[in-house]
């Protein structure tokens, strides 16, 4: 006679209970449908790098792109990417823009693409013609952050966030 502790009781009974569903379960066709039809967990994509986003404020426009050296990773593999950066203004004070942007995100190697949009704000550190900055987005599908600088032109704020700036995709 073995003695049998009671961690191994409960561990015999978690794998007998586990054994008892799964006999249970019907091994119909419409069994086996039902479970490849059960939704995939969403996958993150992780990027850093870079962007230079362009705001254009006398029509609203908004551009940019990663700089070179962005990259991007999920849980299994690491990647180079191109994230392509397109919308408007939403809004405006002194020192900030909010956008909405639909953005792309290009595998280099691959050529898979994925959109999403993305809602960000751009804050000067001063008003004047350079400075500081930071940026923050979210949306649905996309977050965003990042710091670094500012610089303006005739008609335009262009915004270098290349200091801690990271990008999260859920697909």
């Amino acid at each position: 006679m073995s003695l049998v502790t009671k961690r191994g009781w409960s561990a015999a009974g978690a794998a007998a209970l586990l054994l008892a569903a799964t006999a249970a379960l019907p091994a119909t066709a419409g069994g086996a449908a039902a479970a490849r039809a059960a939704p995939a967990p969403l996958a993150t994509v992780n990027c850093a790098g870079s962007i230079t986003v362009n705001v254009h404020p006398a029509n609203g426009a908004v551009d940019g792109k990663s700089g070179s050296g962005f990259r991007c990773a999920t849980p299994d593999q690491s990647f180079p990417a191109v994230l392509t950066i397109s919308g408007s203004v939403t809004a405006s004070g002194d020192l900030f823009f909010t956008t909405r942007t639909t953005d792309s995100l290009k595998r280099s190697d691959t050529g898979q693409v994925i959109r999403f949009s993305i809602d960000r704000r751009f804050d000067r550190g001063n008003p004047g013609a350079s400075g500081n900055a930071t940026e923050r987005g979210s949306g649905g599908q996309a977050n965003d952050s990042g710091t670094g600088l500012f610089g303006t032109g005739t008609g335009l704020v262009t915004f270098v966030i290349n200091s801690n700036y990271l990008l999260d995709v859920h697909t």
